[in-house]
């Protein structure tokens, strides 16, 4: 497959009006092809590196490819990944994450109890009017013979890869400081397998929880209790529960922070990114938060434990309400809540696990830069971060355009410097227009406007709203209302005192909202400019039932 960073240095920005920029980035992609950054930038937040997406794309493409397989959905002859754009399931444009909606949708139409529809809502968090279901039973027999025994299998395997990523990350990291060049690679070589290797498993769970969720939709709408399924999705136990309660025991003396960092310090800021920098690197934006925490007694209602508690028992009775519909939809809900739960657990840790591998390969890439350094090849370690893995492993030898290490470098740094301002569409289709960020607004939203989006977990709340572009700088107070983009679980510590949480992304099982719905905040998700319309200090309702953020002064 072509570079596809040699692709961005040469990509072309030309300017348009009304603050809009046109992109040549990947050119060659069809007018009719649909793209989304839905869910997958939920994953993948920000703007790739050179580095980072040479590290993660090829393994996703291959481990979704071979996850269909595995399902019984794909045959041996579709595990080869084409270098027809259209025909990957996603990529980068301008350097952020998208996803191709009609891969997403050709795959839907030979799953059973599913759709184009069903997966464009779950995964995506909306759908698009003109979506059309095509259902084909074609592969039925193979995934009936294939997918029960991969599934039934899943979290016994899920839960002993994770627990083998958690104790190869220590031994990893105890490695890196003495580690030359060659070892380094080594070692980004063997957490790229793993990488992938664990994915495979992820996007299983990913695609079964999403089939389950969508399930208990159906099951509420046809009951006539739609909106039930927000709290038919709290309380699964997920890997940020206990995070979140090990913040709440660093600050109350009950851990230490070096036992905090082996256990979480594979989170951080830009967690999402190769290059972001993780609580082990710098531990400050969780101890900013401690004092907060400390407010917390351990019988308050807000103390992590009882809240995932509270959560539980809301879940317990969103279900005994559903199954009071009918004896025989009793049964079924039963077990359904059950493995929904199980399945949204095991997604959130998916998410930890690849961060697991991303923690080492950070560890191993700065001490590689920092060798690179000493040897006079690149100016700053950081630079590393500025050059695929294919280059590194290559020995920096002919490189695109015939540019000098020093000279790539800066074109690339310029490049993704520029991109940080600029942002995808929620959906498009061929090649996309990008928007220029502006500043964000001193005034908001006139009072009594009201921003929409979402339902994704129930309950109301007032405060003020706190607008937070980096959770390792946010000033923010017990009590506020978190407004962002985008989570990742980088954000966490924002999570265990807000009131709130409103985003511009995402749908019910982006980070966002599963991690709102554990924690028992309202949430409202997917407004697309919630951040933008609502002013840092403004005071706001959130209703997490209806959807809406209304503006109260």
């Amino acid at each position: 497959m072509p570079d596809a960073s040699s692709r961005w240095s040469a990509s072309r920005f030309v300017g348009g009006s009304e603050g809009r920029v046109d992109t040549l980035d990947n050119a060659d992609c069809k007018p009719d092809v649909c793209w989304t950054t839905g869910n997958v930038a939920d994953a993948f937040p920000g703007v790739f590196t050179a580095f980072t997406f040479s590290f993660v794309h090829e393994p996703m493409e291959i481990a979704m490819r071979r996850m269909f397989h595995t399902l019984g959905v794909f045959t041996a002859d579709e595990l080869s990944v084409s270098p027809r754009l259209e025909d990957q399931f996603w990529n980068a444009f301008a350097g952020r994450a998208a996803a191709n909606i009609d891969q997403f949708r050709r795959v839907a139409g030979l799953l059973p109890g599913t759709s184009a529809t069903a997966i464009e809502q779950q995964l995506f968090g909306y759908v698009r009017p003109e979506t059309v279901d095509d259902n084909s039973l074609r592969r039925y027999p193979a995934i009936l013979a294939k997918a029960p025994r991969a599934v039934t299998t899943l979290p016994k395997r899920h839960d002993a890869m994770f627990a083998d990523l958690r104790a190869w990350r220590l031994a990893s990291l105890a490695r890196v400081p003495n580690l030359d060049e060659a070892g380094c690679l080594e070692l980004i070589g063997d957490a790229k397998h793993r990488f992938g290797r664990f994915m495979l498993e992820h996007l299983i769970v990913a695609f079964v929880s999403s089939g389950l969720a969508d399930r208990l939709t159906e099951l509420t709408t046809k009951a006539g209790l739609p909106g039930l399924e927000a709290r038919l999705l709290s309380g699964v136990g997920s890997d940020e529960n206990e995070v979140a309660n090990d913040l709440w025991e660093l600050a109350h003396e009950r851990l230490s922070l070096a036992e905090f960092l082996d256990r979480h310090g594979y989170h951080g800021p830009n967690e999402g990114q190769i290059s972001g920098v993780s609580w082990r690197e710098d531990p400050s934006p969780v101890l900013k938060r401690l004092a907060d925490y400390r407010n917390i007694a351990a019988d308050d209602p807000r103390a992590p434990r009882n809240r995932s508690a509270a959560q539980a028992r809301l879940r317990a009775e969103a279900a005994a309400e559903l199954g009071s519909t009918s004896r025989i939809v009793g049964a079924q809900v039963r077990l359904l809540v059950k493995l929904t739960a199980r399945f949204l657990a095991l997604r959130e840790q998916g998410k930890a696990g690849y961060l697991l591998t991303f923690d080492v390969t950070k560890a191993a890439c700065r001490r590689l830069g920092a060798l690179l350094t000493e040897r006079g090849v690149l100016a700053d370690p950081e630079d590393v971060f500025h050059l695929t893995h294919g280059e590194l492993v290559d020995g920096l030898r002919d490189l695109p355009g015939g540019l000098s290490v020093t000279d790539l470098v800066a074109t690339r740094r310029a490049l993704h410097e520029e991109r940080e301002h600029l942002r995808l569409p929620q959906a498009w289709q061929g090649v996309p227009v990008l928007t220029k960020v502006e500043e964000p607004s001193t005034e908001g939203s006139a009072v009594g406007a009201v921003v929409k989006g979402l339902a994704a977990s129930s309950g109301v709340a007032e405060g003020r709203a706190r607008v937070v572009r980096d959770p390792a700088t946010a000033e923010f107070d017990d009590g506020d209302i978190l407004v962002c983009e985008n989570t990742d679980p980088g954000w966490i510590s924002l999570f265990l005192v807000a009131a709130a949480v409103v985003t511009d992304q995402g749908g019910m099982l982006s980070h966002g909202p599963i991690v709102a719905r554990e924690l028992g905040l309202p949430c409202v998700c997917g407004t697309e400019d919630g951040s933008r319309r609502i002013a840092d200090g403004q005071r706001v309702r959130v209703d997490g039932d209806a959807g809406t953020v209304t503006v109260l002064e």
